[in-house]
């Protein structure tokens, strides 16, 4: 296996993943649409942040989606085509773009509903896993490296 088939067959687990795990969401956000409330302010209050809860599930299950069908062109454009075996460093290039594939994805949600607690508010984790993810994404293949470098440094000295 090559490593741009790898990462194809590991983007496509990982869309399905996240679609997976999100759809329970659009359950919740329905839910609290549908809450009776009291007061009428309450209620604007929930359908604000159901409408707001909703809007960031589809984003990460649209955007699941696209991974999963965009994933040999995605697998194309990181990783260039050979027919060798799959190393160790290649393979470690590959999971650590997937998962910042699934950093990224998982902050966007999150970044979309910090704006129902007021405008100029940032939720800084969430910018924090979407930078990670964004340059584990691009960066994989250093980071590999860098990784192999230090994990080599360590073996000498010790022996």
């Amino acid at each position: 296996m090559s490593q741009r088939q790898f990462a194809s067959v590991l983007f496509a687990v990982l869309g399905v993943f996240i679609a997976i795990n999100w759809l329970p969401q659009v359950v919740v956000a329905i839910g609290l649409f549908a809450q009776p409330t009291e007061t009428s302010a309450g209620h604007q209050a929930n359908s604000a942040y159901a409408i707001t809860l909703l809007i960031g599930t589809l984003i990460a299950v649209l955007l699941a989606i696209t991974l999963v069908v965009m994933r040999e062109r995605l697998a194309a454009r990181l990783f260039q085509a050979d027919t060798g075996p799959l190393a160790a460093r290649d393979a470690q290039a590959v999971a650590l773009s997937v998962l910042g594939c699934y950093f990224a994805i998982g902050a966007i949600p999150r970044l979309v509903g910090a704006g129902r607690f007021g405008i100029g508010r940032i939720e800084w984790a969430a910018v924090t896993q979407l930078v990670l993810g964004v340059a584990l994404f691009f960066g994989a293949r250093g980071v590999g490296r860098l990784w192999a470098a230090a994990r080599s440094t360590g073996s000498s000295n010790s022996a």
